[in-house]
């Protein structure tokens, strides 16, 4: 298992590796879904059980206020009707718990959402999801990760750092109603592999700037794609057709 460490991650490593007592989805077939709830439909909304194979590891920096929980009616890629939702959930990340106040006695606000597929076809994997994000969202990492046990390595997305539309993540006048896509690709991951999507934040603490302080993810998809050999293959043959009928 190949893990993709970020600062201040230590917990963020546990928590990973403790998703892998779980059982991991099976998936194989070209374009076939490998996650299980990539939308957490089936989500406890308002708290952190997903009723899925997805794990969501929170803390509770106050003592009271938590981290991170399933959302519905805003806070999700389902949000399109100003605030009202239409029944989806997101994973809603709350950089605000973390030192409130600027109070830096209290702990800073972690959150990692995980699930893991083991995929028995070799091939090319990409990883589809959402994002959203508010302006005033503080935490040292907010990021979305794709990792494989074998042959795949991994690749990670910086979710702080990568163009977005910001905006209100629970209204209509928000310019990212619904998120931001965003994709990532494993390519080479041999059979056999296990696949995990981890989502997370890491040290999120309270803004002393007035606005929304909030993020999410949602709409997590994983599915082998072909590989562009393949493709280029299929390219050749239809160009060689087109030829042969060009003839007769």
């Amino acid at each position: 298992m190949k893990l993709i460490l970020v600062r201040g991650s230590s917990f963020l490593a546990i928590a990973v590796m403790a998703t892998l007592t779980h059982a991991a989805h099976l998936c194989g077939q070209l374009g076939q879904e490998c996650l299980v709830d990539g939308s957490f439909t089936t989500a406890t909304a308002g708290g952190q059980t997903s009723n899925s194979p997805w794990v969501l590891t929170i803390n509770k920096p106050d003592g009271v206020g938590t981290s991170a929980q399933f959302q519905g009616g805003f806070a999700n890629a389902e949000n399109g009707s100003g605030g009202a939702g239409d029944g989806g959930n997101g994973v809603w990340f709350k950089s605000f718990e973390g030192q409130q106040s600027g109070n830096t006695a209290e702990p800073k606000a972690f959150a990692i959402v995980v699930q893991t597929a083991v995929v028995p076809t070799a091939g090319d994997y990409v990883l589809r999801f959402v994002a959203g994000r508010e302006g005033n969202f503080m935490a040292s990492n907010f990021f979305t990760s794709l990792g494989s046990s074998g042959t795949g390595g991994s690749t990670s997305v910086d979710l702080l750092t990568a163009p977005m539309l910001l905006g209100n993540i629970g209204g209509a006048a928000s310019p990212a109603l619904g998120g931001n896509p965003f994709s990532l690709k494993l390519t080479g991951v041999s059979a056999g592999d296990t696949i995990s999507v981890v989502g997370g934040m890491v040290n999120g603490m309270d803004s002393t700037i007035p606005g929304g302080q909030s993020a999410f993810l949602d709409k997590f998809s994983l599915t082998r794609v072909p590989e562009p050999t393949s493709l280029a293959l299929v390219g050749m043959s239809l160009v060689g057709l087109l030829n042969m009928r060009r003839r007769y």
